[in-house]
């Protein structure tokens, strides 16, 4: 009877371990199922490259941006401004980046196909032919903002946040899909970092951009904060040595030099800004009452609330590879005020910044981002599948949205985001200047994120612009063009 009984106990063992190992598998494939597919490694995606011709890539205007010629051989678009500007979306056909060619080979080599359509080239003897996919983007304003980039590094994203529409996405440098092979040669010299996608997976210090976090960590954890005011009087003083925050003491010698035992936080232009609301701080930018409010609410309930808008995470986008931000330890006031301002170890992303942008415009919801429009037969046939939005995650809760909001608001129209005003329009944002050197004369990186508050024309939008300056001057009116051009593109 013991034997019988340990015999069915180890049975019961053998059947939970399987059903885990087997729900587990399920999660995997469900999750990673589609990178593994697009990766270059795949065999059988290789050997059907060399067998299908595959269909053409198309914008959501119909522009083609890829296709297969009467020779089998696999070109891109005629002009070399739009090859370069949707390089990272499209990708190349050798595999090297996770661009559209990749990510939906199934559509584009017929992986999809039933037996029924595979048999019908069997028999007449076609050669074998893929679908044609049209995408979200729009190639001419992914052009014109990547002509805005003017040479700089950097990335520009925008979406539709009621939809999830990727509707740009460029980023600098890039490379042109039309001469892998020359890269490959040498013939044409590939830039370093080029084959980077800058705007889902670069990763960058997110600077004043990060009080968007710090805000609503401060509406989730300290009672009454809307109400409250701040006295930004000056730097905030730190020793050195330990990163703890001291007051009522003189920082400076007689000569108005700083003692070598402290290090100061200060504001931009060494500011000071008097008595301010959240919503004031916010829009002015003020690193002191930032800072401030970091250490009142602590490391792990600022760390809890990065991580609730995805940081130190993982973004399993069906349709995009994209990269989330972090938030390191934070363990002296010095590093937690520092982080509380965006800089510290605090690292970001543009998509994932534009992802919560989206989010408070959209009450709250951010959807998931999304490149696959259509697809069909051929080019004239029709579509077989169509985009359907979905939501990803919901960001924010209670009044978080609309507080925020507002405080963007107030950055465009009296704050330092006064340059991505877009006429006729209501726009809300926030500037962001990342310092990644302490060398004299270094330039920061630009930021800005920010939506236009419309139900016409739902667009959020990030721009980074590395080692170029100040957010207000350098990103703002860049996202003011490029949304000014999305309006005039949709009417």
């Amino acid at each position: 009877m013991n034997t019988k009984r340990n015999i069915k106990a180890m049975l019961a063992v053998f059947t939970a371990l399987f059903v885990l190992l087997a729900g587990y598998l399920v999660y995997i494939i469900g999750a990673y199922g589609p990178y593994w597919f697009a990766s270059p490694y795949n065999t059988r995606v290789t050997n059907q490259k060399n067998t299908v011709w595959a269909g053409s890539i198309l914008d959501r205007n119909g522009v083609v941006l890829a296709y297969t010629n009467a020779d089998g051989e696999r070109e891109y678009a005629a002009e070399e401004s739009l090859r370069l500007a949707t390089a990272h979306v499209i990708g190349d056909n050798s595999g090297q980046t996770l661009g559209a060619e990749a990510l939906f080979a199934k559509y584009l080599l017929g992986f999809e196909q039933s037996i029924g359509e595979q048999l019908s080239y069997l028999v007449s003897g076609e050669q074998r032919r893929g679908k044609d996919i049209s995408l979200t983007i729009d190639s001419a304003l992914c052009t014109y903002a990547s002509s805005l980039l003017d040479g700089n590094d950097g990335a520009i994203f925008l979406m539709n946040y009621k939809t999830g529409e990727v509707l740009a996405c460029t980023a600098s440098p890039t490379f042109d899909p039309a001469r892998m092979s020359e890269y490959t040669t040498g013939e044409y010299a590939l830039a370093e970092g080029s084959m980077v996608n800058r705007a889902t997976m670069g990763r960058y210090t997110p600077g004043s951009t990060f009080k968007i976090i710090t805000t609503i960590a401060a509406l989730r954890y300290l009672p009454n904060i809307e109400e409250r005011t701040f006295n930004c009087d000056g730097p905030l003083v730190f020793e050195k040595e330990s990163g703890k925050l001291v007051s009522g003491v003189n920082p400076y010698d007689e000569e108005g030099e700083l003692y070598s035992k402290y290090v100061l936080l200060r504001d931009h232009e060494d500011a000071v800004h008097g008595t301010l609301t959240l919503a004031e701080a916010f829009a002015v930018s003020c690193n002191h009452v930032f800072a401030e409010i970091a250490l009142e609410i602590g490391e792990e309930k600022l760390r809890q609330t990065a991580e609730s808008l995805g940081f130190n995470g993982t973004f399993l986008f069906d349709e995009l590879v994209a990269y989330a931000g972090s938030f390191g330890e934070a363990q002296t006031d010095f590093a937690l005020a520092w982080s509380g301002v965006g800089q510290h170890t605090d690292i970001l992303t543009p998509i994932h910044l534009c992802l919560i942008t989206s989010a408070i415009a959209n009450d709250g919801v951010a959807m998931e981002p999304k490149l696959l429009l259509q697809v069909s037969g051929t080019s004239t046939s029709a579509p077989v599948a169509d985009f359907v939005p979905e939501a990803y995650q919901t960001l924010l809760k209670g009044n978080e949205a609309e507080f925020l909001a507002s405080c963007m608001r107030g950055v465009v129209e009296h704050g330092t985001g006064t340059q991505a005003a877009v006429s006729g329009y209501s726009v809300c944002g926030k500037t962001g200047t990342a310092e990644i050197s302490s060398a004299e004369n270094a330039l920061s990186h630009a930021w800005f994120t920010g939506y236009v508050d419309s139900e016409a024309f739902p667009y959020a939008i990030t721009v980074i612009v590395e080692r170029a300056g100040g957010g207000g001057t350098i990103a703002a009116p860049i996202a003011a063009k490029v949304l000014e051009y999305a309006i005039v593109c949709s009417q």
